[in-house]
């Protein structure tokens, strides 16, 4: 919409995206949401541009049309995928126990502003594609910690949505079984076992 694209329905007629979609049948929207995807100058890194402000505004256009929403945390200020888990700015400096603190803050503060702005929050994926990490973090044991703490805190505000982790390459069932064994033995507490699958790269 802000690059001047008109949604169209089946039909041709342009109209409101969200409204497109829900007529279309489509019950649920996942976003993407960063910390602060923006460099000093406020230009976006070109990796998308939503922050917890910009994604209560589509929450809301999405609740409007009767769909639910799926919050998916980056953790990052940037794309995170296997390749990519840097940290937001802001945390560079911690440590990796107040990185999770700071991750569950994070949740908290913005799970609220959705609830505040009456969006319908059914899931919340706590980091995105983190094979290989999560907010600039590598070690399983800082890892679980802050899936842990965002887990924590999706229960405190939105205590009826679900709690998904998220991982990709799901060709390689060995992996992903290993994964849900760590998550297992670090007692990590979510609700579902959610993947990535892009039929070019995976099969």
């Amino acid at each position: 919409e802000a690059s001047g694209v008109v949604f169209r329905d089946a039909a041709g007629e342009p109209g409101d995206l969200f409204e497109i979609l829900a007529e279309a049948g489509v019950t649920d929207v996942r976003m993407r949401v960063w910390n602060d995807p923006y460099d000093g100058a406020g230009n976006g890194y070109g990796g998308g541009t939503v922050d917890a402000e910009r994604a209560v505004e589509i929450g809301r256009r999405a609740t409007e049309a009767g769909m639910g929403v799926l919050v998916d945390l980056h953790y990052s200020d940037f794309w995170a995928d296997p390749a990519k888990q840097q940290a937001p700015k802001a945390w560079v400096e911690l440590s990796d126990e107040e990185r999770s603190a700071a991750a569950g803050d994070f949740t908290r503060e913005t799970l609220a502003a959705f609830v505040d702005a009456g969006v319908d929050v059914v899931g919340v994926q706590v980091g995105n594609e983190t094979n290989n990490g999560v907010a600039g973090m590598t070690a399983w044991p800082s890892m679980a910690a802050l899936f842990s703490a965002g887990a924590a805190a999706v229960r405190d505000i939105v205590p009826d949505a679900y709690v998904a982790v998220h991982f990709t390459d799901p060709q390689r069932t060995e992996d992903f079984s290993r994964y849900a064994q760590i998550l297992d033995n670090f007692e990590v507490d979510y609700d579902v076992f959610a993947s990535s699958y892009y039929p070019f790269w995976h099969g």
